[in-house]
């Protein structure tokens, strides 16, 4: 009988797969059945709905709507089965045509043969050029570059015919002592490569490039004159293709720095700095003007640092860019932490906490009435994402919550959010005071940035507000330190603080490359895993791959160290005791669980490494066995 139970449900499974090759998306479907994302189940749920919408959606868009799957497991999909797509598939999935464009484009194909799908799209004017390049870079995992005459080797170009190189949209631009780097718009079946190749008799290295700026780098090159209106358009296409470059990876900041014979590009992606590309000094020059005058800064004055921030649809998404720039010793040194205002906004469940600290988060903190709910942690650990978070849990049409903001991150419907604005006359002060006469029942600061702004959290608090902010410490304890340093007195902060979580960002195993390893006991004894755990359990890393970027990580998830205060940790307060003195009563008699000690309980889930842990969490060692922590965690060992 088990037999043929599994015999029925082989044939149900060829059945969907055979479905699936004439269904829209099918293919990417396929895959995730075969990757054991989703169950045969999943999908034929997800079908049946692309029915109900007269096949008008994509698989794929359908099963991110149902929450299936998220939209970075899907890129990241795309990006390891690109080979598997066919162009015009690929397209549809990245987003740059419709459903219902695509079978447009396929009529035209089946009576034009010989044609390429790109080429079809292109001439519907479906999408452009750029579009183009970038899905045959996903397609085919080749670095996509921009290209232009001040960024290749003159002499290298010098070699070939210009009417060569347009022809076949391919150009040589770097050259090595065994490499020739060629860019391309045609990657495939090119003879140009071969004869390159040939030429010189070197390996060649394929990059692909937007065939406009292949043709307007060809152009420049034959014409040597006129570069006026061309630099503008050159810059901005520098502009466009950093801004792009930084979406598309999922940067949180760029990084443009100048140095004595170049200017370096770097983007922070997870929390590490990854080189781009490097611009020569002049061009680097323009670059940093034109982001100086969309960001509304003075372009005259390069003498000062300076401040501002745009916004700009980069890629379907509209995208918040603050700017700052340095003034160093080769120039302006500029930074742009880059908001998105969609997607970023998380529910609280999504905030990456264990189920133990988010049922005690949720309601020893959260659901308390009154008092102050301070988020800590450093420059970029998830603070601003959290608060949020919090935000969303406490929204409710009962309540009203306002929000003094330095600026406004992510909208939130149903809330009161104003953005601090100093040349208006909203400053942070004006801005607190009169919070307070809008009868509010939750009060939100962006951040406690010294002692009037600690005050007033305090003042609210104690006249029956529930206050949430965030504030720059190391951890739970140093928050309560911190807080008496600006001279606000400690029976106010026993008192009216309810509770300190401090947070991390620590990056996460590339899922592509993880494999088995044991880790350096040393380091493993250091973060708390002793030798017993080491020797049974099995520890995990990312070895490197063109999804990580060879650093065998990719994305990042929390730590977190929740301090609820009770009558012990307020007693130690009023009597001024050390962090330390604190932090043992704390974890006493509160059950207060460490950075260090999460993120182990994260190693040994398999979500992180120990260096990771070991080169992300405040040293506080651990006297509690591994399953101790896996049962405050909510977890059983």
């Amino acid at each position: 009988m088990p037999n043929q139970q599994q015999a029925a449900a082989d044939t149900q499974h060829q059945l969907l797969m055979q479905q699936l090759k004439q269904c829209p998306g099918g293919s990417f479907a396929a895959m995730l059945i075969s990757e054991s994302v989703l169950r045969d189940i999943d999908v034929k749920k997800a079908m049946r709905v692309q029915q109900k919408l007269a096949d008008s959606k994509l698989l794929s868009t359908i099963f991110v709507e149902l929450g299936m799957l998220t939209e970075d497991e899907h890129r990241r999909l795309i990006r390891k089965h690109g080979r598997s797509f066919r162009i015009g598939e690929l397209i549809c999935e990245l987003g740059y045509i419709t459903l219902h464009q695509l079978q447009q484009a396929e009529q035209v194909l089946a009576t034009s043969p010989g044609t390429r799908m790109g080429v079809v799209l292109r001439e519907l004017n479906l999408i452009d050029d750029r579009q183009l390049a970038q899905a045959l870079s996903e397609q085919l995992s080749l670095p996509l570059i921009h290209i232009d005459l001040d960024t290749v080797d003159r002499d290298l170009l010098r070699k070939f015919p210009i009417k060569f190189m347009k022809m076949n949209l391919t150009v040589p631009y770097e050259t090595s002592e065994s490499k020739v780097s060629v860019a391309t718009a045609n990657p495939l079946h090119n003879p140009a490569i071969d004869e390159i190749k040939r030429q010189l008799k070197k390996e060649v290295v394929i990059v692909i490039a937007a065939e406009s700026a292949l043709l307007s780098m060809l152009g420049k090159l034959e014409a040597a004159s006129g570069k006026g209106g061309e630099q503008h358009d050159q810059v901005a296409d520098v502009v466009d293709s950093i801004l792009l470059a930084a979406i598309r990876d999922n940067a949180s900041d760029i990084h443009i720095e100048p140095m004595d014979k170049m200017t370096r590009i770097r983007l922070r992606l997870d929390g590490v700095l990854i080189h781009k590309m490097d611009l020569p000094p002049e061009l680097a020059q323009r670059v940093t003007a034109r982001l100086k005058v969309l960001a509304e800064m003075d372009i005259s004055d390069s003498r000062r640092h300076q401040d501002g921030r745009f916004t700009r649809e980069v890629s379907h998404a509209q995208v918040d860019f603050r700017v700052s720039t340095y003034v160093s010793l080769y120039g302006e040194n500029m930074v742009m932490r880059v908001l998105r205002s969609s997607g970023g906004l998380k529910n609280i469940e999504q905030i990456s906490m264990s189920s133990g600290l988010l049922e005690r988060f949720k309601h020893e903190a959260l659901d308390v009435p009154t008092g102050v709910i301070l988020i800590t942690g450093p420059t970029g650990s998830g603070k601003t994402t959290t608060l949020y978070a919090a935000i969303d849990y406490l929204n409710r049409p009962t309540t009203k919550i306002i929000t003094v903001e330095d600026p406004v991150e992510y909208i939130v419907p149903g809330i009161i959010q104003c953005s601090v604005d100093n040349i208006a006359g909203r400053t942070l002060d004006e801005s607190l005071k009169a919070v307070l006469r809008q009868d509010p029942d939750i009060i939100v600061m962006g951040e406690v940035r010294d002692r009037k702004s600690a005050q007033v959290a305090v003042q609210a608090a104690l006249t029956g507000h529930k206050v949430l902010t965030t504030f720059h410490t190391e951890d739970s304890i140093g928050g309560l330190l911190r807080l008496i340093d600006m001279g606000i007195e400690t029976f106010l902060i026993s008192s009216t603080v309810v509770s300190i979580l401090a947070q991390r960002l620590i990056r996460t195993i590339c899922p592509d490359c993880r494999q088995a390893y044991m880790p350096n006991k040393r380091i493993a004894n250091l973060i708390g895993v002793d030798d017993a755990t080491l020797r049974n359990h099995t520890f995990y890393r990312g070895t490197g791959c063109g999804t990580c970027y060879g650093t065998g990580y990719h994305g990042r998830t929390a730590l977190h160290e929740l301090l609820v205060l009770n009558e012990d940790v307020r007693e130690a307060i009023l009597e001024r005791k050390t962090s330390q003195e604190v932090r043992q009563i704390s974890c006493d008699s509160t059950d207060l669980l460490s950075l260090m000690e999460d993120g182990m309980y994260k190693v040994l889930q398999g979500f992180t490494t120990v260096e990771e842990v070991y080169r992300i969490a405040p040293r506080s060692p651990s006297t509690r066995s591994v399953e101790e922590i896996y049962t405050l965690m909510g977890h059983e060992a």
